[in-house]
């Protein structure tokens, strides 16, 4: 089969493939119908769940045991060779030894770096979900529009739906005076 053909049939079935997803597994109302695997394709698909964080975690613990495994067998290689600065032989121990000691150092804060943007995304997707699912999110700011006034007595402008003058200068009550007592 030549490559043309192959490339044209593959996106044909990656066009039926998508909008076969978009009908039946991406739609929010068919989330509640949908087995173990498909709930897992559909999460896959929503970015639900990050696989880039799985990846760099396997890579993490691969590239550490590497990077210990690969300076234990320089250390005890017994390999030597010859130093254009020193005029002799010398061994790869110490450089097996460093490897041991300051690679699985460097891998860890490499993949702290790449880490940090997945962290990022993760926890904003969080917040995101909590702000979504907080009950009662359109009865906290009623659409009530401004009564503002101002006070008659000290002529500071405030809100009549929140409250009176916020310097609490409405007048006094008069109560009559009492006569002296003799």
């Amino acid at each position: 089969m030549p490559i043309e053909a192959a490339l044209i049939i593959g996106g044909v079935l990656a066009l039926a493939g998508t909008i076969v997803s978009y009908i039946l597994l991406i739609p929010e109302k068919r989330k509640a119908n949908l087995n173990k695997f498909f709930t897992f394709v559909r999460n896959v698909f929503t970015f639900k769940h990050l696989l880039l964080e799985s990846i760099l975690r396997a890579l993490y613990v691969f590239s550490t045991f590497f990077v210990i495994f690969a300076g234990f067998f320089m250390l005890f290689s017994g390999y030597r060779r010859y130093s254009w600065y020193g005029g002799g032989f010398e061994s790869a121990a110490l450089e097996g030894l460093l490897t041991m000691v300051l690679g699985p150092i460097a891998v860890r804060l490499a993949y702290e770096a790449m880490m940090l943007f997945v962290l990022l995304v993760k926890n904003t997707i969080a917040i995101n979900t909590k702000l979504e699912s907080k009950p009662g999110k359109e009865s906290e700011t009623p659409n009530v529009p401004e009564n503002i006034v101002f006070c008659q007595f000290c002529g500071t402008k405030y809100n009549a739906n929140i409250g009176g003058c916020p310097n609490n200068c409405a007048p006094q009550p008069q109560y009559p005076q009492h006569p002296p007592q003799q």
